[in-house]
């Protein structure tokens, strides 16, 4: 690896880092897959990444016959913290700075193999040089003589700028403004709220051409107003490492968009939003269900469901498809013309890479091009093995006491449910795919103590066909528990 010149990062500089991680991602030091995130770890990364003239290095670079002398965020760590063979602090790291806000995921093509990885890149608010403005002294809970107070959660992202801290300021008043106890003003863009009752109001900003002055300026909103204006569209920053429970949190209250405000997120879709129109579902006391079909009562037995490892989420990403490509295929059409002239210079990009930035950005552009649910968290499992699930015929989901799903199996249940449903891929996330299958597999692996799989078994297709129709198409119903 070649020799770079490390630039020391001012300590004003540093703190700042550091305690923008500790309000958006938990307090330092903490562990996270075994690697501790320290001062020191964000100091170098930062300093490494900053060296670099496009502020960019692969997270995770190794040697090969090609290249002999790779350029890696990894190797940077281990050749200044003597971390031999540690690839995790690498990963961590980034994911950490990616959550607060101070860097963000990209792609690094090899200029010779063309080859392309994973790569983390420094935002501007947080490179430096030796012209750099030199930055203010970070006092952690504002000036003045209220240090003790901590900051509230609305204050860890500007909603102005989306790239500071705010603090309180004591001891001060600002020119034109009615005597407060204090105000609040962000470390990076300098915009300054007051408080009004419960409320802050934007009463001052260092730049207005940014398009919040003229949407905000002199209105007040609640904290989890301005948290959620905030994260609206602002960087990636609500995306958080796993750290421990020691760390600081703090439950909002759930965000009504305020009036006026041009910010509401996408509506979601429920698992239990598709549900089927059957008679009244009964438990018998062996567990099996009865069903009413076509003048009948069919039983329905449980199959064991076996999952393995947790839930994966954000599975859209790794779609290697080009988004100038993938616009196209007719089910994007609707999309082409929006993307070719506010994203052109995307079009190259990898789809899914594409779509993750937009997500961590909080643009809701990107479930344009997902199903309605493309933007789940799946899970992994497999059907046991039993008499039953050797069978066919007619499976039928149910979850939150209804049924959401029915359909045949022309195999064996096992190989059905298994090809199915038990397992997600990128693709399957994407507008131009059945959403069916995204939905089950959600609904089965995140809520495992309320979803089942129950089976019928019958050889007859045509019969097993008509059953199938006639529980998707019926009146809704619970199950309603029976006197023992």
């Amino acid at each position: 690896m070649s020799a770079l010149q490390f630039f020391p990062i001012s300590s004003e500089l540093l703190a700042l880092a550091c305690e923008t991680v500790n309000r958006r991602v938990g307090p330092l030091p903490f562990i996270h897959d075994g690697c501790t995130v320290s001062r020191d770890l964000i100091r170098v990364t930062l300093e490494s990444l900053n060296a670099e003239f496009s502020k960019t290095l692969v997270i995770t670079a190794k040697q090969t016959p090609e290249n002999r002398n790779p350029e890696g965020l990894n190797l940077c760590l281990e050749q200044r913290l003597n971390l031999a063979g540690d690839d995790t602090s690498a990963v961590v790291i980034t994911g950490v700075l990616c959550s607060a806000g101070i860097a963000e995921k990209t792609e690094v093509v090899d200029r010779a193999s063309h080859v392309r990885s994973r790569g983390v890149r420094l935002l501007p608010p947080w490179t430096w040089h030796s012209a750099s403005a030199p930055i203010a002294p970070l006092h952690p809970a504002g000036t003045g003589t209220d240090s003790s107070t901590p900051p509230e959660p609305w204050m860890s992202l500007c909603p102005v700028c989306r790239t500071g801290i705010l603090n309180r300021v004591f001891g001060r008043q600002l020119y034109g403004i009615p005597h407060t106890d204090y105000y609040v003003e962000c470390t990076h863009c300098g915009a300054k709220f007051i408080p009004e009752k419960e409320k802050f109001c934007l009463v001052s900003i260092a730049t207005i051409r940014d398009p919040i002055w003229k949407h905000h300026v002199n209105k007040a909103f609640s904290p989890e107003s301005w948290m959620e204006i905030a994260r609206a569209s602002g960087p990636g920053t609500t995306k958080r490492a796993s750290v421990p429970t020691t760390r600081r949190s703090s439950s909002a209250a759930p965000f009504s968009a305020p009036a006026g405000s041009p910010y509401s997120p996408p509506p979601r879709n429920p698992f239990v939003s598709v549900v089927l129109k059957t008679g009244t579902l009964i438990p018998m006391k062996d567990g099996s269900l009865g069903v009413p079909v076509l003048d009948k009562i069919l039983y329905f037995k449980p199959v064991k469901l076996i999952f393995s490892g947790g839930l994966k989420e954000d599975i859209f990403e790794k779609e290697q498809k080009i988004l100038k490509e993938i616009l196209s295929n007719p089910a994007y059409s609707p999309l082409r013309a929006k993307t070719e002239e506010k994203y052109a210079n995307y079009l190259s990009l990898r789809l899914g890479l594409f779509l993750w930035e937009r997500k961590e950005k909080h643009d809701p552009f990107y479930r344009e091009f997902l199903n309605p649910w493309g933007d789940e968290k799946y899970g992994t499992f497999m059907v046991e093995d039993s008499a039953l699930s050797g069978r066919r015929g007619v499976y039928l989901v149910v979850a939150e006491g209804r049924a959401t799903h029915a359909g045949y199996s022309p195999e064996s249940f096992k190989k059905t449910l298994t090809s199915e449903f038990s397992r997600i891929t990128a693709g399957d996330c994407f507008l131009d795919r059945d959403g069916t299958r995204c939905r089950i597999n959600a609904l089965l692996c995140s809520q495992k103590k309320t979803a089942a799989v129950y089976l019928h078994a019958a050889d007859n297709e045509e019969e097993c066909v008509r059953i199938v129709d006639v529980l998707m198409n019926r009146t809704p119903a619970r199950i309603h528990e029976t006197d023992p």
